[in-house]
């Protein structure tokens, strides 16, 4: 066979529909008004980092202070006689958990009226507007009424709106009516927990206007006396004050907000399923939340300033260029390495699909019958063919009767006719066996 004949032969399979074409990918160009819109964007991005440090998402703006605390002054409304020692005994468990706080009594002297309560209220009031910024304010009331007073309740919103914690005890008759103050949404009420047993104290109320449970027995002392147990939700409410304020003091710039967030979030699930609140006072896990989030930032003067705001310029650069890269990256380089991808693969099959045809004409008889049984086989077995398997059964079948050799698709002998028929344009029909080509075979 003359080499013109091949070309020709080559130039047929390639020209019919089953030949391999050559797709091209189409590119999408970004036009300038696209360029522009992704950089005005990434300069906005980082305007917008450049503008104020980062600052941690799980922190409020509310919940840091102006200026580092340096004092924790508590206000104990009480009765504090030398016959009624129960402010004494208040404030003794007070300085156990805050012995650096500055507590401040004001004696109601055995009367516990709303009358008096409420002079004693505006006292602190007055009292409190005269401490700075650094000095936090908290106010016990280990006591009550089960009356509710809408003077009262305006004046503990006065106290809560200039920045005074209240803590106030939930009463001690085992019983789940409100006791006010404490069920007030303004102040953080306290009953009584046993200490070992985590459950309700047997005499505390309880009921979901409770907001925390802490320990109602505790040791107690009196000036110039012996001390001893004390016991109640008037007990417990102070402790939660001095726990309180010694988590202010160990995170001078948490607000008195947070600490109170802070032993909410980290109480105790009580044993029992009675209404205590979110659960018992846990000190350790509420230090170490405040320590974890509100730990203030050092301050270096003038160069750790300096330093601060070029390592902030620094990262807004680079967060920049970061940007500015990966624009680059995905406007230019994915779909240009996309369709150098999806071109080369066809490139390789249009190779491997003209290296099988010229394996079908100037390969060995032998090789020819291999070929041809092995495509029969696997079309025998699936019922589907490859378009190069399909494109080289086609040079197969046509080589066949250019080197004159039986059909060893139709196991005929050659008769002088072609194993394929190449008077059509796209040669399809057997014309020793009158098989059809594309009814035998599917493309995949």
């Amino acid at each position: 066979m003359q080499p013109e004949q091949c070309s020709g032969i080559q130039e047929n399979v390639h020209g019919s529909r089953r030949g391999v074409m050559s797709v091209q990918v189409p590119t999408r160009r970004p036009g300038l008004v696209s360029i522009l819109g992704s950089g005005l964007l990434a300069l906005g991005f980082l305007l917008l980092v450049m503008q104020a440090p980062p600052r941690s998402p799980r922190v409020e703006e509310s919940s840091v202070t102006s200026l580092p605390r340096r004092h924790v002054v508590i206000f104990l409304v009480d009765t504090s006689d030398y016959f009624d020692a129960h402010g004494l005994y208040v404030q003794s468990v007070i300085r156990q958990y805050c012995s650096a706080c500055d507590v401040r009594q004001v004696n109601l002297h055995g009367d516990v009226s709303i009358p008096t309560i409420l002079e004693a209220l505006h006292r602190v009031r007055a009292m409190s507007r005269d401490f700075d910024e650094v000095t936090t304010v908290l106010l016990n009331l280990s006591l009550g009424t089960y009356a509710y007073d809408r003077v009262l309740h305006d004046l503990v919103r006065a106290l809560d709106a200039q920045g005074v914690t209240i803590i106030a005890s939930a009463g001690n008759d085992n019983v789940s009516k409100p006791f006010y103050p404490a069920a007030f949404k303004e102040v953080l009420g306290v009953c009584s927990s046993t200490r070992y047993t985590k459950t309700k104290a047997a005499y505390s109320n309880f009921g979901d206007w409770v907001s925390l449970c802490a320990p109602g027995l505790h040791y107690v002392t009196r000036p110039l006396q012996q001390g001893g147990l004390a016991s109640g939700t008037s007990f417990a409410s102070p402790m939660v004050a001095g726990v309180l304020g010694q988590l202010l003091l160990h995170a001078p710039c948490a607000s008195p907000q947070s600490g109170r967030n802070a032993l909410l979030r980290t109480a105790d699930p009580p044993a029992d399923r009675q209404h205590l609140g979110v659960g018992l006072l846990n000190p350790d896990a509420a230090a170490h939340y405040l320590r974890t989030l509100y730990a203030c930032d050092p301050s270096g003067g003038f160069w750790y300033s300096l330093f601060s705001r070029v390592r902030h310029f620094a990262t807004g650069v680079l967060t920049y260029l970061g940007l500015f890269v990966y624009f680059l990256l995905s406007v230019f380089a994915f779909p240009f390495l996309l369709a150098f991808v999806i071109e080369t693969l066809q490139r390789r099959a249009a190779q491997r699909q003209q290296h099988a045809v010229q394996l079908a004409y100037t390969g060995s008889s032998d090789y020819r019958r291999q070929r041809l049984l092995a495509c029969k086989q696997h079309w025998q077995r699936t019922g589907k063919m490859r378009q190069r398997e399909q494109a080289e059964l086609v040079a197969l079948l046509h080589a066949l009767h250019m080197h004159g050799e039986p059909c060893w698709w139709c196991d005929k002998p050659e008769d002088g006719l072609p194993c394929i028929s190449m008077l059509t344009e796209e040669p399809e029909m057997c014309s020793r066996c009158g098989m059809t080509l594309s009814a035998l075979t599917s493309l995949v």
